[in-house]
């Protein structure tokens, strides 16, 4: 039988001498293509081979990952792909 996983949760880090060790890896992105990229990490873990996008006519960016269901922002297009990895 396997065990249940339990969900990860966020807590409040104890800062060493006052200071927030921080990395700059990745902060030459701009967000787009973080959210892109983020997208398109979780549909490889997920064997989704295409993600949809298309421009609002008010120049907002939507995604579709696979080829049906509906459109979504990127953050909800990540929540809602990170959710199809949990158990």
């Amino acid at each position: 039988m396997v065990a249940k996983k339990t969900q990860a949760k966020i807590v409040r880090a104890e800062l060493q001498g006052g200071r927030i060790p921080t990395s700059t890896a990745n902060t030459g992105m701009g967000q787009r293509e973080t959210l892109e990229a983020i997208i398109l990490n979780l549909a490889s873990a997920l064997e989704i081979s295409e993600v949809s996008k298309c421009m609002s006519a008010r120049g907002s960016e939507f995604y579709r990952a696979g080829s049906t269901g509906n459109f979504q922002s990127a953050s909800n297009t990540i929540l809602d792909m990170s959710k199809r990895l949990l158990p």
